[in-house]
């Protein structure tokens, strides 16, 4: 169809959503209705292939009727433009999120073969979601992000965090907060700080329900809530007044019987490879008593739940893609993928695909020569420059720059096709798990295994977690703590930190570290300038003038080299805190870590 004829198929669209009666008005700031082109971009195909199969058929179609296309990578506008005011009828633009289309998945609506979309881990959910919210090809709707629930005293002020909301497209978002539900008798009111928190101050005890929505001057985000339990403060002098222990004090019993027992070299070297694996750090001694009994598979299925471990994958990939410095994702929804991940509302194969497809890997990688090349090389680990591959890398280019292309028998038009189709392919899967497989065992993944378990996650994108557990739980794994490896950089770096000064470092203090590994070809004396740098800081964690001189060794041996000293070390460095003055425990801590032993786990 001519040019001028699309043009009037659009506009008649645009009439059309003003004035279709199931459509409510759309939420201030946003467009007047959905949008054809995002329709036909992210929705025709797959209405097509998720729906038309029984919304076709007008004897079974119940209210919402399909046109069948003819081609779906393509579909006539005709054919388009009925499917398109079809759904429409099903939308609610004053509560997307209820929109009579998404609410089989929500399990609303009953429904023959069950759901056919996934709200948790579902692009096309996302896309339909977007749709009814108003969302533009050059614009999508913000999030907004708050946490469940938080405990509050009556009169003192609670900060509320809503930093973690985003744009995915980018740009600055406004917050707008309010108190949607309070006790009889509240007139407690917000504090906007402007920066994306706010001051809540309750009046009175009980439930307080707090929404933030945030909008990107085009669209509003959904609201995110949280509930403020506000409890008044006990008036019983005993527990009002009684002080907390320290936690120096809570950990100093359990923590010296531990110290005592016969501890297990290989169960202790379990503990610590696990959190430097997973975690990228070392784990404090509190830690390593928590899950010395814990069976191993018990220990890993919960760090496999845990924020941190999602938000150390994360920072992996961020590495691995060199999104570092300017290139780092600030904002928007790439940044929130941790928290996601750790609920299980993505998958790894959707946050690799939302980190590839972000404006900072685009800026990172720019061109569609150096974007394509290193999507098929380090996604699906290809070499673009074998003769095999090279009408792969000329077709993704041109499907790069907007041009109809064809790649592993998929056809695509843009960018965004590209990625998708990339990480449709079992290649992505294989290439994931390899290298996945090679952080964890330090090894190449037998061939039998990755056969076996790329056709598991490429089946299921959710099985990621699973392969993990079994993996982690493996005599390939457990049985490889008896091979030493030398400790990567940014997991030694991370580890010193916390063994040193209690805490992980802040990104600006490892990109400086890691900058200065990246200056020399041997990063060993950079290595040991920098323990006795972070030792002798203001900020080292050094125990009081009331020490244990025996328990510190202890503490320090399991700690830093996850097994008990031997009796010589232990009498010789015990000797040695108690009768010499200028053996100190800053000393004691440096003789450990600047050894060969600290650089391996």
């Amino acid at each position: 169809m001519a040019r001028a004829g699309w043009l009037i198929l659009y506009l008649l669209a645009l009439t059309v959503v003003t004035s279709a009666g199931p459509v409510r008005k759309a939420p201030i700031g946003s467009p007047a209705g959905a949008d054809l082109l995002f329709f036909e971009r992210y929705l025709a195909k797959g209405l097509h292939d998720k729906c038309a199969s029984c919304h076709s058929d007008p004897e079974s179609a119940g209210r919402y009727l399909l046109q069948p296309l003819d081609d779906a990578a393509r579909p006539d506008h005709r054919t388009l433009l009925a499917n398109y005011r079809a759904t429409l009828g099903f939308l609610d633009a004053d509560a997307p999120e209820r929109s009579a289309q998404l609410r089989k998945p929500q399990g609303a609506d009953a429904h023959g073969g069950g759901a056919l979309l996934d709200e948790t881990n579902s692009d096309f959910y996302e896309h339909l979601l977007h749709f009814a919210m108003g969302a533009t090809l050059d614009n999508r709707p913000p999030e907004a992000i708050l946490p469940r629930r938080i405990t509050a005293r009556v009169g003192r002020a609670s900060d509320l965090d809503g930093t973690l909301s985003g744009d995915p497209d980018g740009s600055p978002i406004r917050y707008a907060w309010r108190v949607a539900e309070r006790p009889v008798g509240s007139e407690a009111t917000l504090e906007p700080d402007g920066d994306g928190g706010a001051t809540f101050t309750p009046d009175v005890a009980g439930p307080f329900r707090i929404e933030l929505m945030v909008h990107d001057g085009r669209l509003g985000s959904l609201r995110a809530s949280m509930l403020v339990v506000a409890e008044r403060t006990p008036r019983s002098p005993s527990r009002a007044f009684t002080p907390e222990p320290t936690k120096a004090k809570r950990d100093e019993a359990p923590q010296r019987a531990f110290l005592e027992r016969r501890l297990d070299p290989a169960r202790l070297q379990l503990i610590r490879r696990l959190f430097l694996d997973l975690k990228w750090r070392t784990p404090r001694i509190d830690e390593i008593e928590r899950w010395y009994d814990v069976p191993h598979e018990k220990m890993v299925a919960a760090f496999l739940e845990d924020a941190e471990t999602w938000n150390t994958w994360y920072e992996q990939q961020l590495y691995y893609f060199l999104l570092l410095d300017r290139f780092r994702p600030k904002q928007g929804r790439t940044t929130t993928l941790p928290i996601r991940l750790a609920k299980r509302q993505v998958t790894a194969s959707i946050a690799l695909r939302e980190i590839v497809g972000s404006t900072y890997f685009g800026q990172r990688n720019p061109g569609n020569d150096t974007f394509c090349t290193v999507v098929l090389e380090q996604c699906l680990g290809l070499v673009v420059q074998e003769r095999r591959n090279l009408r792969t890398l000329k077709e993704s280019k041109k499907m790069y720059d907007g041009l109809k292309a064809k790649i592993f028998g998929q056809k695509g038009s843009s960018q965004f096709d590209f990625v998708a189709i990339c990480f449709a392919q079992e290649l992505a899967s294989q290439h994931l798990l390899r290298r996945t497989w090679k952080d964890l065992h330090g090894t190449d993944i037998p061939e039998k295994t990755l056969e076996a378990d790329a056709a598991k996650l490429h089946a299921d994108p959710k099985a990621f977690p699973a392969i993990l557990q079994a993996w982690l739980t493996g005599p390939a794994y457990v049985g490889g703590v008896e091979q030493t490896r030398t400790k990567p950089e940014i997991p030694y770096v991370r580890g010193l930190f916390m063994d040193a000064l209690g805490r992980v470092p802040t990104y600006e203090e490892l990109r400086n570290v890691r900058n200065a590994f990246l200056s020399l070809a041997d990063p060993t004396p950079i290595r040991l300038v920098m323990g006795r740098v972070l030792l002798e800081s203001p900020q080292a964690r050094m125990p009081s003038s009331a020490l244990n001189a025996r328990r510190f060794v202890q503490e320090q041996f399991v700690r830093l080299f996850a097994r008990a000293p031997s009796g010589r070390e232990l009498a010789t460095f015990t000797e040695s805190l108690k009768n010499d003055p200028s053996v100190t425990p800053r000393v004691v801590l440096w003789t450990l870590i600047s050894s060969p032993e600290y650089q391996t786990y």
